[in-house]
């Protein structure tokens, strides 16, 4: 609900500020004096489109601020959760608008979306006008509204999983038929798999190669050096071999025992280091053969890379994925009765929820029609019919039925569909009367009606001060009017009034108390304040609050 609303250089408003309390708040006023000035306010704090001709005039800016406890509002809740706001229920939205045309939304005082702001308060507050277009009023929303009476969410939610299982299997088909392909296609993959299959591809295969080839570039030129060094060891090895087994024979006697240790050392030291180079050479030793198995084999990796324009991890993958190809053209036949089977099975199951569901909405169809007629009765629309109308559509997440809203405003006249019905002040009142049943069910908090009791008098105006008053039971109403018998019917009365002087125009904003209730609905029934007028202003009030 809405606690409190400032409002600064706003058309004809300097500055304002209110606070707000649960129940039923009526504004009344002489026309002209911007009844409907705080109906735009909150409409901008809604996320409706601002312009700068809503600044007052000679202001840089406008500023419109309301704070909304959101508790039990879930959705707008999760938006701010989702956005990292922080509440405790209590949130505030400001909207800025600019001398520029821009305008600057925020909640808590943080810059967001105009979107951002639609998505909080959409479902929080419900403007309702003579001729706008309400969510009542969409035949789209109709069947959400019955489901919403029929209180059906289990069924519901069982009927959107049988759907979903359904449609993903029709999908499978369809997607399944659209990729087939006839014979010269099976002959292309074969082809193609047996040629990345001789390929023999390895992922990690053509790295090794590259580094092979880069090392046998970078050494080539060491190598004719390398191979003499390694022919004059053969020869060196034998001689030294040889000359040092001779050396160590030598007897003890001739005292060269150090300069033996010392020759013989040196002799394996050198066996050691030549195996090193002996070995690095073995490395470096590649043949013209090998030379050109290893740019063949290159060649060949790089050809199919170009071919299919992938990578060798790719071109593996895809040789799975011409293998699945094959298979599944291979076994077609008995994928199409196998998939057929499951959908068969899937669509009994989705018809016998659906119809469950379809059930028990023709149902509570009956209730919703009887307890729309006793709010009609009540309205003093005591010919009009209203009509829930259920039709059979197309499979779909919300089962197998169309729900459109039908109604007769006067005996004789045929039904016709509730966007179509022209009268205006017969459709508002029908609208007063719808809301009262679904506003809780949509968990709208605020409900707002702009001078809807336009072309209304006596009875019927006292009637829809009444329901008006019942409405305010289950949220907060306020209401524009310039009737007596339905401001009497408030909790809380405000008059609207402008001041004019020399230099501008203003309007302003009152609380009324009892005394000043009376006199402002003496005044408005009876054009005059005087001690008869104030006696029947307080009739028409204690008449309005004796149930109270």
């Amino acid at each position: 609900m809405l606690e409190h609303l400032y409002i600064s250089n706003f058309v004809l408003i300097n500055e304002l500020t209110l606070d707000f309390h649960q129940g039923f708040s009526a504004f009344i006023g002489e026309t002209g004096a911007g009844k409907s000035i705080m109906v735009d306010a909150i409409s901008l704090l809604c996320a409706d489109r601002a312009s700068s001709d809503l600044i007052a005039k000679g202001k840089n800016k406008a500023i419109i601020e309301g704070t909304f406890n959101l508790a039990g509002d879930q959705k707008a809740i999760q938006v701010l959760e989702e956005l990292g706001i922080e509440t405790d229920n209590t949130v505030t939205f400001t909207r800025e608008i600019l001398a520029t045309g821009k305008s600057v939304a925020r909640i808590n005082h943080r810059v967001v979306t105009l979107n951002v702001l639609k998505e909080c308060l959409e479902n929080h507050v419900d403007i309702h006008s003579q001729h706008d277009n309400q969510y009542l009023l969409n035949p789209q929303t109709h069947i959400h509204l019955l489901d919403r009476f029929c209180h059906d969410e289990h069924e519901l939610n069982d009927v959107k999983t049988a759907y979903a299982q359904y449609d993903q299997l029709l999908k499978e088909k369809e997607a399944f038929l659209s990729t087939q392909f006839n014979e010269s296609d099976l002959e292309f993959f074969q082809f193609q798999l047996k040629e990345l299959e001789n390929a023999k591809l390895d992922v990690d295969e053509e790295e090794q190669l590259l580094q092979k080839e880069q090392q046998y570039k970078a050494t080539k030129g060491s190598y004719d050096r390398l191979k003499l060094i390694m022919e004059g060891y053969e020869t060196v090895d034998s001689d030294f071999f040889a000359l040092n087994k001779k050396i160590q024979n030598l007897p003890q006697d001739l005292n060269v025992e150090s300069e033996k240790e010392i020759i013989n050392s040196s002799y394996y030291e050198f066996v050691d280091a030549m195996e090193r180079i002996k070995k690095l050479f073995s490395n470096f030793d590649m043949s013209e053969d090998d030379i050109n198995q290893l740019e063949e084999r290159l060649y060949t990796l790089q050809r199919l890379k170009r071919k299919y324009n992938l990578s060798i991890a790719d071109l593996i993958k895809k040789q799975d994925d011409l293998k699945a190809k094959i298979e599944r053209f291979a076994s077609r036949d008995l994928f199409i009765k196998e998939i057929d089977q499951k959908i068969t099975v899937a669509k009994k199951n989705f018809d016998e929820k659906a119809t469950k569901l379809s059930n028990i909405r023709k149902s509570f169809a009956k209730q919703l029609d009887e307890e729309v007629g006793k709010q009609l009765h009540d309205l003093e629309l005591k010919n009009a019919v209203f009509q829930t109308r259920i039709s059979n559509t197309k499979e779909n997440p919300y089962g197998i039925d169309h729900v459109e809203f039908y109604v007769q405003m006067n005996a004789g006249q045929p039904f016709s569909p509730l966007h179509k019905t022209a009268s205006g002040g017969e459709i508002s009142r029908l609208m007063l009367g719808l809301k009262v049943i679904f506003s809780s069910l949509q968990g709208i908090q605020t409900i707002i009606f702009d001078e809807i009791d336009t072309g209304v008098s006596g009875n019927v105006a006292f009637a829809i001060g009444k329901k008006m008053k019942m409405l305010a039971k289950q949220c907060q109403v306020f209401s524009v009017t310039h009737l007596a018998p339905v401001a009497s019917n408030s909790d809380t009365l405000y008059l609207v009034s402008k001041n004019t002087n020399d230099q501008d125009t203003s309007t302003m904003i009152h609380q009324l108390n009892y005394q000043e209730t009376l006199e402002q609905l003496a005044k408005i029934a009876y054009g005059s304040v005087s001690n008869a007028s104030i006696q029947a202003a307080s009739e028409l009030y204690e008449r309005s609050h004796k149930d109270e």
